[in-house]
């Protein structure tokens, strides 16, 4: 009898070991080195991967931007501003040395996209400078080059001298500068904006009409737009004037 109770605990405890396996110590995975990490988080930005970025952020993700001093918190407040770029499909590019010190990576990178290409530019570059925590980005500082800077500053300088509104159709105007030029090429309160230089508001992404209004003082901007009561579309030609000029 005892020997059948040996063989029967024997038998139970093999079924145990293959049915669960043998006790192990638990893997510890690696922690990517910070550099590795910034590589990472680049790549997944440039294939428009989103949930790869945000797996590569703390909860408490800081970004900033320098010089203007913006500055982001909170891993769910920057997740808008990641899908965005992912929608622009902008692309990031390292362009100089990568140097690590402890858990600081600093680094340059060449920054494309479509709204590069609506501006009329090749490329902005910045300098990043980014701390890595536990194989997280814990802060990233982006300081765009002087030069960049300037260049996108001309390139959105100059304005038509209207507020609005988005609808579905358009953005409809909703308040005029005294001296604005859109009124004095025939854009009116009320009128719905619905393409810009040929591309319909319905193929736009969020904010793309706004730049696309924008460009340098002196140049010009076809609108089509719809005079209420009139659902013909008119074509009417503006030429921006600078920002600062205009008065509200």
């Amino acid at each position: 009898m005892r020997r059948t109770n040996k063989i029967l605990t024997f038998l139970l405890l093999s079924i145990v070991i293959f049915t669960f396996g043998c006790a192990k110590e638990p893997t510890v995975q690696p922690v990517m080195k910070p550099e590795k990490v910034v590589e990472a988080f680049l790549k997944a930005a440039s294939e428009g991967n989103v949930d790869t970025c945000l797996s590569l952020l703390t909860e408490d993700v800081v970004f900033r931007q320098e010089p203007s001093g913006t500055s982001v918190s909170g891993r769910s407040q920057i997740e808008a501003g990641i899908r965005q770029q992912a929608a622009w499909h902008q692309q990031y590019l390292v362009v100089g040395p990568v140097t690590t010190e402890g858990n600081t990576v600093k680094l340059t990178i060449r920054q494309t996209g479509d709204d590069c290409q609506i501006m009329g530019l090749e490329y902005i570059t910045g300098n990043l400078e980014v701390q890595v925590q536990d194989g997280k980005i814990k802060s990233w500082t982006v300081t765009m080059n002087q030069q960049d800077l300037k260049k996108v500053t001309e390139l959105i300088a100059g304005g038509i001298g209207i507020k609005y509104e988005a609808t579905a159709q358009g953005i409809k105007v909703t308040e005029m500068a005294k001296n604005s030029p859109a009124y004095e090429a025939g854009l009116r309160p009320g009128d719905l904006i619905i393409a810009v230089n040929g591309v319909k508001y319905s193929q736009m992404r969020e904010g793309e009409i706004q730049l696309r209004i924008k460009g340098p003082v002196g140049s010009k901007v076809k609108l089509s737009t719809t005079h209420e009561g009139a659902p013909v579309p008119v074509e009417i030609e503006v030429t921006r004037v600078a920002l600062e000029q205009l008065r509200w």
